[in-house]
């Protein structure tokens, strides 16, 4: 009878430990697939922080693609670069009550778009915010417009696009 109980605690034991072992693997599976998991999750917030602003951009421009719709300046003077330190990217949408103009800019942390009158009398902060970054630049040579954006985590986004309509800008955007 007392062999029969030592060998009933000898089984439960040898069952707990088991279950020891067992969970303690579950334990280990859970936490490296976790740490896995949350480096994917910010690789993939990574790239699609960089991919969307330049995507954006993109789409905008070529939604634009019209002769003499594109145009560099700054955020007061679609003509004058140097009025302000605000990049920006002017495209221009003709309707029958006047023409208009989406300005894409960098301004407070954050790439951001207002579509106004070429004289609305907006200020930089009366754009919608877009996309967190850490800054924008547009450079305008011929017929190529190269964006370039420092995005959030500070690595740097380049475009260069080169509108179909092989339009000819003058001076004064027209």
């Amino acid at each position: 009878m007392n062999d029969v109980k030592n060998r009933h605690n000898m089984d439960s034991v040898f069952v707990l430990l088991l279950f020891a072992v067992f969970a303690g693997c579950i334990l280990l599976v859970l936490l490296f697939g976790a740490s896995s998991y949350e480096s994917l999750v910010r690789r993939d917030n990574q790239a699609y922080n960089s991919r969307t602003a330049i995507s954006y951009i993109a789409a905008k421009v070529r939604h634009s693609d019209e002769r003499n719709s594109i145009f560099i300046g700054s955020f007061a003077d679609r003509t004058d670069s140097s009025k302000d330190d605000i990049s920006t990217l002017y495209l221009k949408f003709p309707t029958d009550e006047g023409t208009y103009f989406t300005k894409i800019y960098y301004y407070d942390g954050y790439i951001r778009e207002v579509l106004c009158a070429d004289d609305s009398g907006l200020s930089p902060e009366d754009g919608n915010e877009i996309l967190k970054a850490k800054g924008i630049s547009f450079l305008q040579e011929g017929n190529l417009v190269t964006v370039r954006i420092q995005n959030s985590d500070n690595s740097m986004n380049y475009l260069s696009l080169c509108p179909r309509c092989k339009q000819e800008v003058t001076q004064n955007g027209e």
